[in-house]
């Protein structure tokens, strides 16, 4: 009999017991490829007083089994609660708390991908000086142009006000728009500030809602060491060229530190391709035209056969 596996996912805010609306298609896919399913508060986890009542459904296992979580992202330190709760119940995570941080926080991830990868500088910001510290680092990038984004995620459909910086050394507009990316975070800002290098990528078209630039980007999943599938980043926009050789990306992967992530790459103006960053796989997007059925099929192969 073969071993039973689990794909945690999160609850729906408006009725127990199901499914949260938006990963539906995916849960139903997880199903019928033969995943056991558990679902656990994600409003009761990121809840400081109510924190230690995310699980409370699950019931503990009688000997410990392998879980992957699907669904929205979580602070290290919230999913470090996460990990311990359903490990408590002899339900282990299928990354470390540690391996979960390597692929979710760009600045943890630089040290396997930062060759192949655009220049990066990074400041955390957790006091006063934390802005001035960063706009000295951005000094490195002179006066091309950069982009600008937190630990995990950017404000790309403000691309002119709070994520595109057109000259570098132009302290004035980097200092505004790091303020701007900042306000519009909020109290999801993650960690810190990362600058990063603006490099020319193939044009795709430009988002019908934004107008912000898409390129010819793709997301691939990695589960462990084995490439489950590469994925057509953006919904709009024609893919009129082969799909990436990722033979070389299969290479890198097997050096990362973790056991499900997403790597985003992208064709550059020269027809090379870079990558543009990690992400945990448990919570990295499926790009909307991903069959989840053969995602769900993929993974579980991954997983029986590790």
């Amino acid at each position: 009999m073969s071993e039973q596996l689990y794909i945690l996912f999160c609850e729906s805010p408006f009725e127990k017991n199901r499914v949260d609306e938006d990963f539906e298609d995916e849960f139903a896919s997880a199903q019928e490829n033969g995943f056991g399913t558990l679902l656990f508060s994600f409003e009761d986890l990121t809840n400081d007083d109510r924190f230690s009542s995310a699980t409370r459904q699950i019931i503990s296992s009688d000997q410990l089994v392998r879980v992957i979580y699907r669904g929205w992202m979580l602070t290290p330190d919230q999913y470090a609660v996460l990990y311990h709760d359903l490990l408590s119940k002899n339900y282990q995570l299928i990354n470390t708390v540690e391996e979960y941080q390597n692929c979710h926080y760009l600045p943890n991830s630089l040290k396997f991908i930062e060759a192949r990868t655009p220049k990066t500088v990074f400041e955390k910001f957790d006091s006063e000086n934390s802005l001035d510290k960063l706009i000295q680092k951005s000094k490195v990038f002179g006066k091309n142009p950069i982009i600008l984004k937190d630990y995990v995620k950017s404000e790309k459909h403000d691309w002119e006000g709070a994520c595109f910086v057109r000259d570098a050394s132009n302290e004035d507009d980097l200092r505004q728009k790091i303020s701007k990316l900042i306000e519009l975070r909020g109290s999801y800002l993650n960690e810190g500030i990362v600058v990063r290098e603006f490099i020319e990528l193939n044009d795709l078209t430009i988002h019908s809602k934004s107008g912000m630039p898409l390129t010819e980007e793709y997301r691939l999943f990695f589960c462990n060491g084995k490439l489950i599938g590469t994925y057509d980043y953006w919904e709009e926009g024609e893919y009129k060229l082969d799909k990436p050789n990722t033979v070389e990306f299969e290479q890198l992967a097997a050096q990362i530190q973790s056991h499900f992530f997403s790597m985003d790459i992208a064709r550059q103006k020269n027809g090379t391709f870079i990558i543009i960053e990690l992400g945990d796989g448990q919570v990295a997007g499926l790009p909307d035209k991903t069959d989840r059925s053969k995602f769900y099929s993929e993974l579980k192969n991954a997983e029986l056969n590790s």
